[in-house]
C-alpha cells in the first residue's frame, strides 16, 4: 500500500474514503460481498483509515479473495481514493514466512522454525495476519501492512509467502495535557504508562480513555487525539477536574444503658484530600468519638510514582484511647504498587505499642489483668481489587481487599504489677493476622440493586490480651450495635442489602447483617452470633449527600427492643 501524507496532520478533519476496484475479472463475484465490507463513510485520521483498510482486506481474504490487496491510497483534500485489487477466489492456501521478523510471529504457528509450508484456511489466514499486525502496532509500527506474495496457483488452491511492510517506525514525541484540569504531567505519564520518547504501542494508546475513567479526580472533556505527521507524533489529552476530596461526618444517637430513657452521642469526622498538590496524592484525617469516652484518631498520606517508578509510598499514624484503661499508638509505612484502575498491592511494615494508662489496684493483684503493655512489629502484604460502574453509588461490580501479616509481639513487664506474674508468660512470641473484605453489587433490573458482602479477620497467638483483639460493631461493620463495642480474636460478618436507586447519589435501603465471632483471650473465652437489621436513606442535597440509618441488633439472649435502636445521621460532601 502506498500512503501519501499531506503536509498538515490528517487528524485535524474527517477523511472520506472511496473504494475503486482496479481489476474487472471479479466484478460480479466481488459485488456479492461488497455490501458486507462495512467500510466507514468517514474516519478521523490516517491511523483509523489504515485500521479500516486492514479490516477490509481481512474480510476479503476471509471470503476467498486471498490475493486481495490495496494498490494505493491517494489523498485529495478531505477525500481518500482507495485503489483495491481483489484478485481471484481460492479455497485453500499453503503459507510460508517470507520476510516477517521472528519477533512479530509471536503467538502464531509460523513461530515454530520450519522450512516447510503450513496449510491455512481463510479464517486461519485472517487470524495469522491480525496477530502479526497487532505485534507490529504494539512495537512501533502502527502503519504496518501484510500481504501474500510469490503466489502460485494449483487446482483451486494457492501457495504463497507472507510478506510484511513495516512502514514508518513511530515514537511518541509528546503527550500534551489540555483542558482546565491541573495535574503534574509526570503523574499522567506514569499512570497511563506512556512517556515522550516511548515507542508507539497501540495496546497502551487504546486503553488511555479507560484508564482516565478510573481516576477519581479527573475525567476526559472529550476523547484523546493521536496525531501523526512527517515531523512528529503526539497524543493530546483533554482533561477536566472531578470532585474527589471529601468531608464525611456521622452523628450517632444511641441509648444510654446506664440511664434508661436517655441517649448518648457518638460521632465521626473524615477529611480526605485527593490531588490537592496536583500529583495524585492522598491525605486523610479520620476522628471518632466512641462510647465509654473512647477516641480514635487516624492520619494517612499517600504519594504515588516516587522517582518516576511504579511504586508509591504510604505513611500512617493511628492513636486509639480506650477510656482510661490503655492507649494504642500505631505507626505504619507501606510501599504500594499500582495495577490498572484502583487495583494495587502493598507491602507494609507496622509498629504498634499498647500501654496501660491506669494501674490502680494492680500492685497487689494475684493474676495478670486482661490488658498488658505490648509492642508488635508486623509486616505483610495487602491486595486491593475494585471494579465498580460508579464508585459513589454502584449498581454493579465488586470491591475486595485481602491482608495478611506476621511479626514479633513483645510483652513489657509493668513496674506497677508484681513481676512474678509474668514468669509463666512467653514475653516474645510470633503473631499472625489476616483480614478479608468483599462487597459485591448486582442489579436484577430497573432501579433495584442487591449488595451482599463479607468481612472477616483473625489474630493467632498462643495468648491474646484484650487490647490486641479486633474491634467491630457499628455503622461500617455490624449495624445495630455500638461503634467498636464488640471484641474478637476471630470473626466473620455477612450482610445482605437491598437498594432502590432514586437518583445518581440517592437511594433507599433495607439491610440484614449477622456475625459469628469468638473471643479467646486472657481470662476470657466465649462466642456468639449477633445480628442486626434496619433501613435508611441516602439523598443528595446542595450541601452534600445526607444519610439517615436506623438499626436494631440482637446478641446472646437479649431481646430485640425498639427503644434500643441505633440512629445515625451522616453527610458526605465532595469538593
Amino acid at each position: 500500500m502506498c500512503i501519501l501524507f499531506p503536509e498538515r496532520s490528517l487528524s485535524q478533519q474527517f477523511i472520506f474514503p472511496k473504494l475503486i476496484l482496479t481489476d474487472s475479472l471479479n466484478q460480479e463475484e466481488f459485488g456479492k460481498i461488497a455490501g458486507r465490507l462495512d467500510l466507514k463513510e468517514r474516519v478521523k485520521d490516517s491511523l483509523e483509515l489504515n485500521a479500516e483498510l486492514r479490516k477490509l482486506i481481512f474480510k476479503l481474504q476471509g471470503s476467498g479473495f486471498l490475493a486481495a490487496s490495496i494498490d494505493s491510497t491517494v489523498y485529495s483534500g478531505n477525500s481518500a481514493l482507495i485503489y483495491l485489487h481483489s484478485g481471484e477466489t481460492y479455497r485453500l492456501a499453503r503459507i510460508k514466512n517470507g520476510n516477517v521478523d521472528e519477533g512479530f510471529l509471536t503467538g502464531t504457528i509460523l513461530r515454530r522454525k520450519s522450512s516447510s509450508m503450513k496449510y491455512f484456511n481463510y479464517e486461519k489466514i485472517r487470524k495469522l495476519q491480525e496477530i502479526i499486525l497487532t505485534n507490529c502496532e504494539n512495537n512501533g509500527f502502527p502503519f504496518a501492512e501484510i500481504r501474500l506474495d510469490s503466489i502460485s496457483i494449483d487446482s483451486g488452491s494457492i501457495s504463497a509467502r507472507l510478506m510484511l511492510n513495516k512502514n514508518k517506525f513511530v515514537k511518541i514525541d509528546s503527550v500534551l495535557l489540555k483542558g482546565p484540569a491541573i495535574i503534574a504531567p509526570v503523574y499522567i505519564y506514569n499512570y497511563i504508562g506512556i512517556r515522550p520518547g516511548d515507542v508507539y504501542n497501540e495496546s497502551q494508546v487504546s486503553k488511555i480513555s479507560a484508564r482516565i475513567r478510573e481516576l477519581p479526580f479527573v475525567s476526559e472533556a472529550r476523547p484523546n487525539l493521536v496525531s501523526f505527521s512527517d515531523r512528529d507524533t503526539k497524543i493530546e489529552l483533554f482533561l477536566q477536574e472531578k470532585k474527589a476530596s471529601r468531608f464525611d461526618g456521622v452523628l450517632g444517637l444511641l441509648p444510654n444503658e446506664s440511664e434508661p430513657g436517655k441517649y448518648r452521642l457518638t460521632g465521626e469526622a473524615l477529611i480526605r484530600l485527593q490531588n490537592a498538590l496536583k500529583r495524585g496524592e492522598i491525605m486523610e484525617l479520620n476522628w471518632k468519638q466512641l462510647p465509654s469516652s473512647s477516641q480514635d484518631l487516624r492520619l494517612k498520606a499517600y504519594y504515588p510514582f516516587v522517582l518516576n517508578t511504579p511504586f508509591g509510598i504510604e505513611g500512617s499514624l493511628k492513636i486509639f484511647r480506650k477510656d482510661s484503661t490503655y492507649i494504642d499508638v500505631f505507626k505504619g509505612l507501606a510501599v504500594q504498587y499500582n495495577f490498572s484502575g484502583n487495583n494495587f498491592m502493598k507491602a507494609f511494615l507496622n509498629d504498634k505499642e499498647s500501654s496501660l494508662q491506669s494501674t490502680t489496684g494492680l500492685r497487689n493483684a494475684s493474676v495478670l489483668p486482661s490488658y498488658a503493655d505490648i509492642s508488635i512489629v508486623n509486616y505483610g502484604l495487602s491486595f486491593h481489587f475494585e471494579k465498580l460502574d460508579y464508585r459513589f453509588n454502584p449498581r454493579k461490580g465488586y470491591r475486595m481487599e485481602i491482608t495478611a501479616g506476621t511479626g514479633n509481639r513483645k510483652i513489657t513487664r509493668n513496674s506497677e504489677i508484681n513481676p512474678v506474674l509474668y514468669d509463666s508468660l512467653r514475653l516474645i512470641t510470633t503473631q499472625y493476622n489476616a483480614e478479608l473484605n468483599i462487597d459485591y453489587y448486582y442489579s436484577p433490573g430497573g432501579r433495584h440493586v442487591i449488595n451482599p458482602g463479607l468481612s472477616s479477620g483473625i489474630i493467632d497467638n498462643p495468648e491474646i490480651f484484650s487490647n490486641e483483639l479486633l474491634r467491630f460493631g457499628g455503622l461500617k461493620s455490624l449495624r445495630g450495635f455500638d461503634e467498636e463495642s464488640l471484641f474478637a480474636s476471630a470473626l466473620a460478618i455477612g450482610k445482605l442489602e437491598y437498594r432502590y436507586i432514586l437518583e445518581e447519589n440517592s437511594f433507599l435501603f433495607l439491610f440484614f447483617n449477622a456475625a459469628w465471632y469468638e473471643n479467646i483471650s486472657r481470662n476470657t473465652s466465649y462466642n456468639d452470633i449477633p445480628y442486626g437489621f434496619g433501613a435508611g436513606i441516602n439523598f443528595e442535597t446542595r450541601i452534600g449527600i445526607m444519610s439517615v440509618n436506623y438499626a436494631l441488633g440482637k446478641q446472646f439472649d437479649n431481646p430485640i427492643l425498639v427503644r434500643n435502636g441505633k440512629i445515625h445521621f451522616g453527610i458526605v460532601n465532595y469538593f
